[in-house]
Formats: structure tokens, C-alpha cells, sequence
């Protein structure tokens, strides 16, 4: 090989290995000058965070809570929804704060109007989404109030626990859901509520039309017939003049003696015990005349 060549070479080689060398010590150098210092307290804290970022304990995410329930003396450490009693107590030790309770929690889908049971009175083409099917003169299911099935909450769910059932609607794994209420604003029907993981009782349809409406686009909605507002010996289910309301902590804190009264009485099958969904019957719709 030419000796020029070799020269040439090892010369070009030696000013990019210094201008590495200069560069390297020069990021290293304002790295150092700019280093945000960690508290190792934090660092502690986020250890224990599940990292899904949800945002249920109303921070923009597991590492700006663990700052700020460290931080900040008015931040509970019972706010990490997901991470339950365990997480509580010990960030609280960490903390060294009280733990305080945790909302255990769940979300429950107020609808059963499946495929079987919700007639279509369209077909929509375009975005396949919840969000802009709705926008569409409501979507294309006759009941206005009732799940699109386009699966939004399922994809915005981070812990897995929404899917679509064979019905075609959302449904819910209980043993998944953490309560973090991410699907609650994701769904344009508002059909994703909160309630206590102890509840008793479940409500599955949020109609708000009068009763013949319903029975046309829905065999099993709710008629708001308004009997289990008056059957109920608590006094926990209230008509808000639109839809109907429970209120799981006067329902729970009445006991058990009413034997779910609500439930026996429904003629729409939407009141059921936790853990038995119905799966009704088809019911003739009205014949017009």
C-alpha cells in the first residue's frame, strides 16, 4: 500500500478520535453541570408504583405522584388507585405518612343491549370508532344511549381488563379492573361508571327515553317504570328526571335483609345481583297499529 495513503489515513483517523475524545468530555462536562439531582426517597416510591401512568390519582403520571407524595405534605399516599392497600402502605412508610384507605373499585358497562337485542337502523362506514361513530346522528344503533361496540374503552384500557364480548358490546373482567377509570370519559355514551368492587347491585342501561321508544329500539332497555325507585326499603335508588340513580353507599350500609328487592321486581331485567348478568330472553317488540 502506498505509503501516502497509510499517512493520510492514520492522520484523518487521529483528528476524528480527537474530536470524539473533545465532544465525549464535553457532554460529560455540561451532563454534570445540568444533572437534575434524584431524591432517592422518590426513586423509592416510584419502585413501587405499577408505572401504567393511568392518572387515576390525578397526577400526569407514577413519577410526578411519587415527587409529589413525597414532596408535599398535603398528597395522600392512599391515591394510587391501582396499586390498592399494599401500594398505600408501603409508600406511606417510605412517606412517613398515615396510609389511609383506598377506593376499591370497579367499573361496571350500564349496557346489555347486545346484537341479539339492540336493532341497527343504519349502516356506518368511516372511522371504525365509538367516538366518531357517534357523531353520526348518534351511530348506527337505534338506541341512542347504548353501546357502539367499536371497542374505545378496550383500547384505552392499560391493564387489560375491557373486552369485546361475542355480543358485540364491551365487557368487563372484574378480576383485571383496578378502577384507574380511564374508559370512563373514553366512552361517548357515558356508559362506564364506578362503583364500589363490594357493590350489590348492578345497573345495566342507562335509557333515558320514554317507554315506548325504548321497547322499539331495545327488547331489554329500561322502560323507567321507576319500580325499584319505589321498592326500594333504602331508599337507594333515586330518578334523576332523566335516567335512574343508585346510591351504592346507602345500599351497602342497609345490609342484606332486603334480599335485592329492586332486583325481583325489574321487569326489564337491567337490576341484577353482582355477578349475575342476566342473559334475557327476546321480547316481542310492540306491534304498531
Amino acid at each position: 500500500m502506498n505509503s501516502s495513503l497509510v499517512s493520510t489515513a492514520l492522520w484523518g483517523l487521529g483528528v476524528f478520535t480527537s474530536i470524539g475524545v473533545v465532544f465525549g468530555v464535553t457532554l460529560a462536562a455540561v451532563a454534570r453541570r445540568f444533572q437534575v439531582p434524584t431524591n432517592p426517597v422518590v426513586e423509592r416510591v416510584r419502585a413501587y408504583l405499577p408505572s401504567a401512568n393511568c392518572g387515576a390519582c390525578g397526577f400526569a403520571g407514577c413519577q410526578a405522584y411519587a415527587e409529589a407524595v413525597v414532596e408535599r405534605s398535603e398528597v395522600s399516599p392512599s391515591l394510587c388507585i391501582p396499586g390498592r392497600g399494599a401500594v398505600a402502605e408501603a409508600i406511606a412508610k417510605i412517606a412517613g405518612k398515615e396510609p389511609g384507605t383506598v377506593a376499591d373499585r370497579v367499573v361496571v358497562m350500564r349496557c346489555h343491549g347486545t346484537s341479539a337485542f339492540a336493532r341497527d337502523e343504519s349502516r356506518y362506514v368511516g372511522l371504525d370508532t365509538c367516538a366518531a361513530a357517534s357523531l353520526v346522528f348518534g351511530g348506527p344503533k337505534a338506541c341512542k344511549n347504548g353501546c357502539l361496540g367499536m371497542a374505545d374503552c378496550v383500547r384505552a384500557c392499560p391493564f387489560d381488563a375491557l373486552y369485546m364480548s361475542p355480543d358485540g358490546i364491551a365487557a368487563v373482567n372484574y378480576d383485571k379492573c383496578t378502577g384507574c377509570g380511564i374508559c370512563v370519559p373514553v366512552c361517548p355514551k357515558e356508559l362506564f361508571q364506578l362503583y364500589p368492587r363490594n357493590r350489590r347491585v348492578e345497573l345495566s342501561c342507562v335509557a333515558k327515553d320514554k317507554q315506548s321508544v325504548v321497547r322499539s329500539t331495545c327488547m331489554v332497555g329500561c322502560t323507567l317504570c321507576r319500580k325499584c325507585v319505589s321498592k326500594c326499603p333504602a331508599e337507594a335508588i333515586e330518578w334523576d328526571g332523566r335516567t335512574i340513580i343508585i346510591h351504592h353507599d346507602i345500599c351497602l350500609a342497609y345490609g342484606p335483609s332486603c334480599q335485592e328487592a329492586c332486583v325481583d321486581i325489574c321487569p326489564s331485567t337491567i337490576l341484577h345481583r353482582i355477578g349475575q348478568r342476566p342473559r334475557p330472553e327476546p321480547i316481542e317488540p310492540p306491534v304498531e297499529v
